[in-house]
């Protein structure tokens, strides 16, 4: 069958086809009942979806819209990988495995956002952007760094504790949501976006902590069986909110350099 739409020729776009099939042998044979796989999913199918909404447009602004929300998707994949490493539902190599499948989508997409013609080109030199260097920058952040502390935690600490259903699923989707929206944030190009990001992100811990002094003060867990799980927190909280006070720092040097 020949080739169609012009999304189609695009390696990019193959690449992340291939990528939405692994996914799917990937996810087979796993407890689907933790957040995050719904989020993997999710993520994997829009990184496709926006490659090719972002190729279908002619202006360059139409285009990066799409085309940022393709690389975030990759990275949110990128970020749900680690968390599923974390709470042991997946191996390093399938973890690794999906990185090395990831770090060509993210980079050719750069590249097409980044491109100066009005139509969608891919002239990536060959090996130039498309080597897995071993990390995303999103992975050297000390904030998502401990983020993956307390999902850990949570799965050790409290995976079995008898905290109720609706307690679990909320503290597994905001511990999940924390760790995504910083490493989403952080592959955003606009400052505004990463901050909005992170807002995101804060809330969430917040939303954790609150979730486990009630806990507390119900009788469901005591402060012991909590107590890493807050200093985890105490620790995160402040590096988030510290790097969005370093994007409004940095924009408010910006326009007063202006």
């Amino acid at each position: 069958m020949g080739v169609g739409l012009g999304h189609e020729k695009l390696q990019v776009y193959q690449r992340a086809l291939e990528y939405v099939g692994w996914t799917q042998t990937a996810l087979a044979g796993i407890d689907h009942s933790a957040v995050v796989l719904d989020h993997w999913d999710r993520a994997a199918e829009s990184i496709v979806e926006n490659i090719a909404n972002g190729n279908s447009r002619r202006t360059r602004s139409d285009r990066n819209q799409y085309f940022d929300v393709a690389i975030g998707s990759a990275l949110e994949c990128a970020a749900c990988l680690d968390i599923c490493r974390c709470r042991e539902m997946i191996s390093d190599d399938t973890r690794m495995q999906g990185k090395k499948m990831l770090q060509p989508i993210v980079s050719m997409t750069i590249a097409l956002r980044e491109a100066e013609s009005a139509y969608v080109r891919e002239e990536l030199a060959p090996g130039s952007a498309w080597k897995y260097d071993g990390d995303f920058a999103h992975e050297r952040l000390d904030a998502y760094k401990v983020a993956l502390e307390l999902v850990v935690w949570f799965h050790r600490s409290l995976g079995q504790a008898d905290i109720g259903a609706v307690n679990m699923k909320h503290l597994d989707k905001c511990t999940t949501s924390l760790v995504l929206n910083i490493a989403e944030g952080n592959g955003r190009f606009a400052a505004a976006d990463q901050a909005r990001f992170l807002d995101i992100a804060h809330t969430c811990g917040m939303r954790v902590a609150v979730c486990l002094d009630m806990l507390v003060a119900r009788r469901q867990v005591q402060d012991t069986q909590i107590a890493m799980g807050k200093q985890i927190l105490s620790r995160v909280v402040p590096l988030v909110l510290g790097l969005r006070g370093y994007l409004v720092d940095s924009k408010l040097r910006s326009q007063s350099a202006s």
